[in-house]
């Protein structure tokens, strides 16, 4: 982000600083130290001498763990908007007109989280669908199928794998080789979706690019920015099996354009969402696993070995690593045991295992009145008699979630990661270590 100050009007810097404030909170993962923050930069512009120059530009900059405040004096702004706020596109020609940074100052704000998947999106289906050929519908088709194949995924997840499929869809034939590739591609891709998507810069490293018109429309959640980052990113990645995009911008948040930087690269200093290819979760070659099983059983101890030995034998036969399997045993096992021992008014319950790419959903139903789930979670302690079952599902599994629902009953849902066995005939020559 670019401000520009005209140290001539106390009306400019507080303009500037009330703006910088708006962001940080935007872009922070919560309002503590901004306050302090934009107090230390006021004191600093307040501070400085005019040293000739009417102009002061304050540069923020965002892309590792914490925001740099750097100001510059800019004697001949040129026919770029005095503003306050700088457009991306005209802050290349401010770089060229602004003097030495006279100020670098670090600010303690932390970031927010911006990375759906540590190591970057893992495989997906092909989509069948070109976004030259069939534009935005194309994204609705790619959202689709990243919700079949990982059920699970959260919707920043779900976005992001949506856009690495477009980018697999588009390189599939022909991908980028270079800066200047994913800058072509990325460009044609996110056109052929609506945008007014602008290149801004080129290097070796890095691909820098504006958007001031969103493809998604107006009032769209935050979480569908990244099916922008996934595209940009994958496509990155295939130059030197790496890449990391970083959005210190973005009009779904509030900012008044998108700012993207996609670097071929994955340093460990930079802040941003991280991609990989091929992709290193799960299989790089042929179809991703799926599975959907669903058994009713009466509410009685004998079913448990039951739906626990035909869990295990199905993920078995899919080539689930042991470790995983034994763990997804004993989390059905302490589900199955809370209904039995708690669901009123039902003689019978539901279990549904569903297995999508590098992910296994769990999901047990009592059909009758339900339990008071909450209550359990919050008194449960290592060393009581009763809730040891809750602690040990949340030991066992990712992610453990209760609904409680009069006349519904209770919902125990669980998602475990999964890893496979390289050695398995269904995987063999088809999963890479990582």
């Amino acid at each position: 982000m670019d401000w520009l100050i005209d140290r001539q009007s106390s009306r400019s810097a507080e303009q500037s600083m009330s703006l910088l404030d708006a962001h940080l909170r935007r872009h922070a993962g919560s309002d503590l130290g901004v306050d302090a923050a934009v107090a230390s930069v006021r004191a600093v512009v307040e501070s400085l001498d005019a040293d000739g120059s009417d102009l002061l530009r304050l540069h923020l900059a965002w892309h590792t763990d914490r925001p740099v405040v750097v100001l510059s004096p800019v004697k001949d702004a040129g026919d770029i908007p005095t503003g306050p706020t700088v457009p991306a596109k005209d802050r290349p020609r401010l770089d060229a007109a602004a003097g030495e940074p006279v100020v670098r100052l670090e600010l303690e704000v932390e970031p927010a989280v911006l990375e759906p998947f540590a190591e970057g999106p893992p495989p997906m289906t092909p989509i069948g669908s070109h976004p030259q050929r069939d534009g935005i519908a194309t994204v609705a088709v790619a959202l689709s199928r990243a919700a079949a194949d990982h059920p699970s995924a959260k919707p920043a997840q779900q976005a992001s794998l949506a856009g690495a499929a477009l980018a697999d869809q588009v390189a599939a034939d022909s991908p980028p080789t270079d800066a200047a590739g994913v800058a072509r591609m990325l460009t044609e891709t996110h056109r052929a979706l609506g945008s007014d998507l602008e290149v801004l810069a080129v290097t070796d490293e890095v691909v820098e690019v504006a958007v001031g018109r969103c493809p998604f429309g107006s009032g769209v959640s935050d979480a569908l920015c990244h099916v922008t980052t996934g595209l940009a990113g994958r496509l990155g990645a295939r130059v030197n099996g790496g890449a990391t995009v970083v959005a210190p911008e973005r009009i779904a948040a509030g900012d008044d354009e998108c700012h993207l930087q996609v670097w071929l690269g994955t340093p460990d200093d930079l802040r941003g969402e991280r991609h990989q290819w091929p992709p290193v979760t799960g299989p790089v070659n042929g179809s991703v696993p799926r599975l959907d099983l669903s058994v009713n059983l009466p509410r009685e101890t004998v079913s448990v070995p039951v739906v626990r030995r035909l869990a295990a034998q199905a993920l078995r036969a899919f080539g689930v690593a042991d470790d995983d399997i034994d763990d997804v045993q004993l989390a059905i096992s302490e589900a199955c045991a809370n209904v039995i021992d708690h669901a009123a008014d039902t003689d019978s319950y539901e279990v549904q295992v569903e297995l999508a790419a590098d992910r296994c959903a769990i999901t047990v139903v009592d059909h009758g009145s339900g339990f008071d789930d909450s209550a359990a979670l919050d008194e449960a302690h290592p060393t009581a008699e009763s809730g040891r079952g809750l602690i040990l599902m949340q030991a066992l599994v990712d992610n453990l979630a209760f609904t409680n629902e009069p006349q519904a009953g209770t919902v125990v849902h669980m998602v475990k990661m999964l890893a496979y066995d390289a050695s398995h005939p269904l995987w063999r020559d088809q999963l890479r270590p990582g």
